[in-house]
């Protein structure tokens, strides 16, 4: 067994550049080191952080969140740095999220509530150079505009939320949190990593930035209403917020989309990302 231990300070070059290794699957990780370092705590972006090591060579790292959930990078041990960390922290572990391989091989070793299980599917990771991407045309035309989220969007985008929560998430009805998702997207709106599309002047889809970094957005929470679907306002959305980042200096993007929904894939195939890995998380829902 190769020791696993609590990182600290003095841990954070070998920590970046091992996830720098894993960048396409270490967004969360990266993004919530680049915004709090390796400090644990109740703030957002706080977590405990446990490596294991090779020698003096980090190869595995996991980390458990301020907001329950652990996230891995461990290619090597990832069942026993997942237990490791939960029981460091003394937190309740509500979710694990990672390469696929690395969630499956940890989450029967982790103590979770398996009758609160939301959807437990293998997502495909993508990534993107946004020197290469494609703009839809209705973009291009003008038909359609995106811009930031606003508090005065939030009743709209609330009832949105729920619909996401119970079809993308597979929570049940009674388990999705109104008032927790409200201050969840007023927090996005407040830290401008949430847009809309309009479409003649009616909300049509929304986007976000999960994970943010100076170089890479990794997107997430895309959502077309159901009365819309099928009119490429997603891909339009996911374009317009692109274009926008890439202009102020990211030079790459990365996101995942379920294994089964193959418009999403074609979506963002059509915009120009490639598939580069499988990705995905187990949930309690948020009773």
């Amino acid at each position: 067994m190769m020791p696993i231990r609590r990182l600290g300070s003095a841990d954070r070059p070998q920590v970046d550049l091992f996830l720098k290794s894993h960048r396409a699957s270490s967004m969360f990780l990266r993004t919530n080191i680049h915004h709090a370092g390796l400090q644990d705590g109740a703030e957002r972006y706080h977590g405990l952080y446990m490596g294991a090591f090779d020698g003096d060579r980090l190869t595995d790292i996991a980390a458990h969140f301020w907001n329950g959930h652990i996230i891995l990078q461990a290619p090597t041990l990832s069942s026993e740095i997942a237990v490791a960390v939960a029981q460091e922290s003394g937190r309740s572990v509500i979710g694990i999220l990672g390469p696929w391989a690395q969630v499956k091989a940890a989450e029967h070793h982790v103590d979770l509530d398996r009758n609160r299980l939301g959807k437990v599917v293998p997502e495909y990771l993508y990534t993107l150079n946004l020197e290469a991407l494609e703009f839809p045309k209705a973009l291009s035309r003008g038909d359609v505009h995106h811009r930031f989220a606003t508090v005065l969007d939030l009743p709209i985008l609330v009832a949105w939320r729920r619909v996401y929560d119970r079809i993308t998430m597979g929570f049940p009805d009674h388990a999705i949190d109104d008032v927790r998702n409200r201050d969840m997207l007023a927090g996005m709106i407040e830290e401008q990593c949430l847009w809309v599309l309009e479409h003649k002047g009616a909300l049509v889809a929304v986007s976000a930035f999960s994970a943010a970094l100076p170089d890479t957005v990794q997107v997430g929470g895309v959502f077309t209403d159901d009365s819309q679907r099928g009119q490429g306002y997603a891909r339009s959305l996911v374009a317009g917020t692109l274009r926008d980042a890439h202009r102020s200096g990211v030079a790459d993007a990365i996101l995942f989309t379920e294994a089964d929904n193959f418009p999403a894939q074609r979506a963002y195939e059509s915009l120009g990302f490639v598939r580069a890995g499988d990705y995905g998380m187990v949930a309690l829902d948020p009773a």
